[in-house]
């Protein structure tokens, strides 16, 4: 076992978890090997079990070690623990919004990727059963047939299933597998806007990120604001009055990234609309598993008359597993087909496998409320810590894997998240998310990640600089002998 020196002038944490860094590298310590447990450690060493703890979520961070619950800390059989030394990298895209999604895609860009819009891996360790995954890729390769164009009949009837548990009425015929729900989301912009025609999304929004890295659409954005619980719909009547857009993006459940919930009895005045004013509703449900407490889907509500539906796996069970799907009104079945053949031709049949498995397995449901019931644990720690370091919320549910957050008016955002960059933690300012400057002092946190040590000290730091700067340019106006001390 290694020894600390209580002596050096390196925390105690950095000596831990550095010695941990050096036995992988020099494979003392074996890759998927397990760790001493924390207390284990923390008797060896005679340190804190905090102080170890610690260590250990700096290296789960960092994708160098995994937790799995109940059963340890083990190391990464693909960890990375040294620098890349490749200078001939791709540099990022020199547009705000295609340049934070190009660096939030690429896990080797930050240690901390505070704003990001995956679960850590080890939250997702168990979710797709290791011991059979191997088996799932042998037989699907040695079938040597591509993905059905509308995706699998297997797959398609495990999710209509599923769908009936949230009260969603669709048969498997009116489903069709994409890549993830950007990808359904573009082939219904694709197949329902036509040019010049005006298409409707909330702000803040996730989807507007999305739709502001389309440089040459043909069709016009306007933007509701999106309240508490749901779309305000008096200024979303004015829009519709005035514009008659023919398609309206919405969250119902834990909304990205403000986290609110769309009420049952706005959801039903919401289609009531639609019918008026004939516009169709894309619901995005790509968080609606982590959510708290079920309510009733826009989709369930209308029977996948002028709604269509859409949801995602990649983000439950892996960012690897790009699979997704759109459940439509059956008059747009086959136009939704022929939309993705023209794009993508099929899917991954790999891919299709093992979700079909992996949802057939009893262990899906318990995965996920194993993780919800640990992003609420996470969120409420996020939530009381940095509400103390001075972070404000707004009144939206309190539920799902993102904070909304407004920090205090002196900070500088934008420098805040170039120096966030330069310690290697990913922010996302509240900017990329709407189209006013109301939210420019916003930033998302992922409560997967948010706890983290290391930008806990970032942020306090921070923060604190900003008052203090604050505070000193008071000096103009504060007599020199009433100058009130200031600590650092």
């Amino acid at each position: 076992m290694f020894q600390i020196d209580r002596n050096s002038k390196t925390l105690l944490v950095d000596q831990i978890r550095n010695a941990i860094i050096a036995r992988i590298e020099s494979f003392q310590w074996v890759q998927g090997g397990r760790l001493p447990s924390v207390r284990a450690l923390a008797r060896q060493l005679g340190v804190s079990i905090f102080t170890v703890s610690s260590a250990y979520e700096d290296l789960v961070a960092q994708h160098i070690i995994e937790s799995r619950p109940g059963a340890g800390y083990f190391i990464l059989a693909c960890s990375s623990v040294g620098p890349l030394k490749d200078t001939d990298t791709l540099a990022p895209p020199s547009g705000e919004h295609s340049g934070f999604l190009f660096r939030a895609l690429d896990p080797a860009q930050f240690d901390i990727p505070v704003s990001s819009g995956y679960l850590p891996p080890a939250w997702l360790a168990d979710a797709v059963p290791a011991s059979v995954t191997g088996r799932l890729i042998r037989n699907t390769l040695s079938c040597g047939t591509p993905a059905p164009a509308a995706g699998s009949q297997d797959l398609r009837a495990v999710i209509a299933r599923k769908l009936r548990e949230v009260h969603i009425d669709a048969s498997s015929s009116q489903i069709v597998v994409t890549m993830g729900a950007t990808h359904g989301f573009a082939l219904l912009r694709n197949m329902l806007l036509s040019p010049g025609d005006y298409l409707l999304v909330e702000d803040p929004s996730y989807l507007l990120l999305q739709l502001k890295l389309i440089k040459d659409r043909d069709f016009k954005i306007i933007t509701v604001p999106r309240l508490d619980d749901g779309p305000d719909l008096a200024a979303m009547e004015a829009m519709l009055i005035k514009y008659r857009p023919k398609l309206f993006l919405t969250q119902t459940l834990v909304h990205n990234p403000v986290g609110g919930s769309t009420s049952p009895a706005k959801g039903f005045k919401l289609l009531s609309l639609s019918r008026q004013y004939d516009f169709h509703i894309i619901e995005d449900d790509t968080f609606g598993a982590l959510a708290s407490r079920q309510t009733l889907r826009l989709a369930s509500l209308d029977g996948l008359d002028r709604t269509f539906y859409i949801s995602s796996f990649s983000k439950v069970l892996s960012p690897a597993l790009r699979l997704g799907y759109v459940a439509a009104p059956p008059a747009f079945v086959e136009r939704l087909v022929e939309q993705k053949m023209y794009n993508l031709l099929c899917g991954s049949a790999i891919d299709e496998t093992i979700v079909t498995y992996t949802l057939e397995s009893g262990r899906y449901q318990r995965h996920l409320d194993a993780l919800g019931q640990r992003v609420m644990q996470e969120r409420s720690r996020a939530r009381e810590w940095l509400g103390a370091a001075g972070v404000v919320f707004d009144e939206h549910g309190a539920d799902g894997l993102f904070l909304w957050g407004r920090l205090p008016e002196q900070v500088n955002i934008p420098n805040l998240v170039e120096q966030a960059h330069q310690a290697g933690i990913l922010l996302a300012p509240g900017s990329l998310f709407s189209n006013t400057g109301e939210y420019d002092q916003y930033i998302r946190f992922n409560v997967g990640y948010c706890n983290h040590p290391g930008f806990k000290r970032f942020l306090r730091t921070h923060i604190g600089l900003a008052h203090l700067r604050v505070v000193e340019g008071q000096s103009d106006v504060i007599d020199p002998v009433e100058r009130p001390a200031v600590t650092v």
